[in-house]
């Protein structure tokens, strides 16, 4: 059996990786930690100003149901330049049964699938991407 230390493979040299100071802001909720890693990624970037952010939320519709593509345009309202990558372009049938999106979950699929259907009309960049996660 290996170690901790064995599995975490050999230190990094201080090229190998950024360490960014994003700062942490918690979430209000249990359904909107989305929304907290907008607000950290925003603040880092100088760009938050709690008002506003309130207002892009009240602008883009965005209320407990929060779906990754609805960050994106979140992003795109504050001009944050970014890809969206994720594995499946629209909605993911296999949250149907999730106790937390069952309930509306045929009214957010139409919504969530317009988001992505007109992402590229409204200049929000969106890509299939498949992430390999290899074990060495």
């Amino acid at each position: 059996m290996r170690t901790e230390a064995e599995a975490a493979g050999p230190p990094l040299e201080p090229g190998d990786f950024v360490q960014l100071p994003v700062p942490i802001i918690q979430q209000l909720y249990h359904w909107d930690c989305g929304l907290a890693c907008s607000r950290m990624v925003l603040r880092y970037l100088g760009q938050l100003d709690d008002s506003e952010f309130e207002s892009a939320l009240q602008e883009l519709r965005l209320t407990r149901s929060i779906w990754t593509i609805d960050l994106a345009y979140l992003m795109r309202h504050f001009g944050v330049r970014h890809r969206f990558c994720t594995q499946t372009l629209g909605v993911d049938k296999g949250y149907k049964n999730q106790s937390f999106y069952r309930k509306h979950f045929d009214t957010e699929e139409t919504r969530v699938n317009q988001l992505f259907a007109q992402a590229k009309a409204c200049k929000v960049l969106v890509e299939k991407w498949n992430v390999q996660h290899q074990h060495q």
